[in-house]
This record gives structure tokens, sequence and C-alpha cells, in this order.
């Protein structure tokens, strides 16, 4: 039933012409193709898998007035990989899933090949001087580090995930309230079928010297959270940080271990507390540094591998107790990035090492070369990541 509204709102404001023809509003469209090549080597698995995604997306605005903007955008992903024939349950992390309605669609699904349609924008929003609102199928994007975003309820980063430059939207209503050029009041609320999965909190933005502060106040999971973050410099180089104290996760309802004989993460009764510091520096060569780290009072010193789908249920951003992220960037030409990024848990020693290079082949023509090296036990929380390598082809218009 949602989605048959939903089509017939789209075909209303797409199809809504004038009767000499002509879009009773301005629009505008923009998207991009992308071509993925993947060589992926998993631990207990003795071939490597090829894999092969076209991934197109279309942007659309709809300039209703002066104030009021519909936009539908829409992403169209086909593979054609061997992972997926041999690992069926990789299409659950291809589908998103949103708490309150289902806006995508399998186009195809059979042995290797898979193509999956999505809505994940779709929101309305109407600005006025000073306020704003949106309501719909929208990124909300708080706090101001850049790999852990703690404070971040609604949209949180992850750093692994780089083909998707969007990220994931939500179904919420947000209201702004601007009280001044670099300050505003904001409220955003995520409605879902169970208790448990509803999102509503309030932010504070304000500035002072030259930082940026943020105050916030919600409840996620059926627990209260508090949290603030700032950002501005010290002297020439970013810092950034973060800290989110939010009630126990037993709060969120009780959940059965993943592993048996293996305690949940809902067992914990203590006060979660998280943190993040986060520092960058740019020199004049174009060569970059950018350092983070992440402190989670709750999280676990062993045996995180076998939390990580728990974990991101509960809105937790990582299991273990301590992350480490440390980045080195470099513009070899103006037209040629070089970059490596690494993930270190100091607990279980396990870790990720990712080198890339981007090249600006055209104007609208860019290629991407990416790896992924990952090394621990097995039941470390990046032991079983393998390794893969990626080639990437872009075509944006």
């Amino acid at each position: 039933m949602c989605k048959k509204i939903v089509k017939i709102i789209l075909l209303f404001f797409i199809f809504w012409l004038t009767p000499d023809g002509v879009y009773a509003f301005d629009y505008s469209f923009s998207g991009y193709v992308k071509y993925l090549y993947s060589n992926t080597k998993l631990p207990y698995f003795p071939n490597r898998f090829n894999d092969h995604l076209l991934h197109s997306r279309l942007n659309g605005r709809f300039y209703l007035s002066t104030s009021l903007t519909f936009v539908a955008e829409t992403r169209w992903r086909t593979y054609y990989a061997e992972s997926i024939k041999n690992l069926p349950s990789i299409k659950n992390q291809i589908t998103q899933d949103y708490p309150l309605i289902d806006l995508g669609q399998k186009v195809i699904d059979s042995g290797a090949w898979f193509s999956y349609l999505e809505l994940d924008r779709l929101y309305l929003d109407y600005a006025a001087v000073k306020w704003q609102f949106t309501a719909g199928r929208q990124r909300i994007a708080w706090g101001t580090s850049l790999v852990w975003n703690v404070i971040d309820l609604f949209n949180p980063l992850s750093i692994l995930d780089f083909d998707y430059e969007e990220r994931p939207g939500s179904d919420a209503v947000r209201f702004q309230y601007f009280t001044g050029s670099l300050s505003r009041i904001e409220a955003a609320y995520q409605p879902a079928r169970s208790a448990q999965e509803q999102t509503f909190a309030l932010l504070c933005a304000t500035h002072y010297g030259e930082y940026d502060f943020y105050f916030l106040a919600g409840s996620q999971n059926k627990r209260k959270t508090l949290g603030m973050a700032w950002a501005g410099y010290v002297k020439d180089a970013g810092f950034r940080g973060e800290i989110r104290w939010s009630e126990a996760l037993y709060k969120s309802g009780k959940q059965p271990s993943p592993i048996p004989f293996f305690p949940s993460l809902t067992d914990n009764k203590k006060n979660m507390l998280q943190m993040v510091l986060s520092a960058d520096y740019a020199f004049p060569n174009s060569f970059y540094v950018h350092t983070e780290a992440l402190y989670n009072r709750s999280g676990l010193t062993q045996n995180a591998g076998l939390y990580q789908t728990q974990a991101q249920q509960l809105g937790l951003l990582t299991v273990s107790r301590w992350s480490l992220f440390q980045e080195f960037a470099y513009d070899l030409h103006p037209l040629v990035r070089l970059d490596v990024f690494a993930l270190f848990n100091p607990n279980d020693r396990s870790y990720i090492i990712a080198p890339s290079v981007s090249w600006s082949a055209l104007t609208n023509l860019d290629l991407y070369l990416i790896a992924f090296f990952s090394g621990g036990n097995a039941l470390s929380e990046f032991g079983s990541f393998g390794r893969a390598s990626f080639c990437r082809l872009k075509w944006s218009f």
C-alpha cells in the first residue's frame, strides 16, 4: 500500500504539466553511472570472488515555489557476483532496511545475478527566512568527526562503505530554527512500527571564538542519551571531538546472544559513554594527515567479531573498547590523489589497511582504485574481513 501511494505522488509531481505541455515548476536532474569490479579473498573460502557492479543514480529536484522543494533520488544496482552466488546472505547487506516504509524493489534475483532498485531520498522541504521543515526520506548528518560520529543518531558514517557517497537516509521529520548565521535549534523524529526502533533528538548548535559547539538530547532504541561535539582549529590544525552518554544497552530490550554460551550485548547494565577525538592537518605541499580515536566504555576487549550485526541493530558504531584511525594523503598531481588509511583495534590487535588512488581522467569521468588488507584472529573485529581490491569507473552528468 505504501509503495502505491509513493508511486502516485511521484507521478503527480513528475507529470504535473501546464496546458501548454510545460512543467509548472522549475526542476533539475543530475546523477552518475558507475562500474565497480572487485576481487575478494575471504577466510575459509578456497577461491577468490570476482564481482561486477553496475550502479546508476538519478537525482531529481522540483522547485514548486521559492520556498517549497520536492526531492526524489533513486539508485539502481545490478550485480553479477560470484560472492552472491556462493553467499546468498550478502543480499541482506545490499538491501537497505528502513523501519517504517520499504521503497526498494528486487528486479533480478537469480544465481549470481542480483538487481535492486530503491528510492533513498524522497522528501518535501520548506524553507522560510529563519526556519526550515523537512519531511520524508532524508539524510540527517550530525557530528563533527570524519570517521566516527557518536552523536549522529540517525545516519552514522561507515568509512568502509566507500561506494555510497550519499549515505543512507532516514524516514523522518526535521525542524530547524536558525537563531543566527552560525547557530540553530533543531528537532528530528524518526517514527517506526515499534518503540524500540524510534529515534527523537534535539540539537542546539552555536559558535564561540573559532569553534562550533553542538549539544544534543534525545532517545534512541528506548535509551535516553545526551551528547556534545565541537569543531575548530588549534593553530592551523583541525581539532574535533564528540562525547555521548546513553542509558545501558539492556534498556533497548533483551536480545539473545549471536553465539550460544556467549553473553549478549544487552546483558550489559552499565550506562554507555563514548568519546571521539579527531585532528587533521594539510601541509602547503598538499600532504595531509588525519588521526582519530574512539573510546567506548561498554565496548568489548575480545571476541568483537561475533557481535558486529548485533552492534548495528543497537545503533553502535563499533563493539570494541578502543578504535584507532590513521590516514595519510598526497596530491601527486592536481588530478591524481594518493591515500592510505588504517583502522586498528588495540585490544585484539586486528586491523584494516586501505591504500587508494583517484584520478580525474576527464571533466566528468573518474577512476578510483582501492584495496583492503585485514589481519587478526578469527574472532577479532577485523579478522574475518579478508582481502579485496576494487576498480571503479564513474561518469557523472
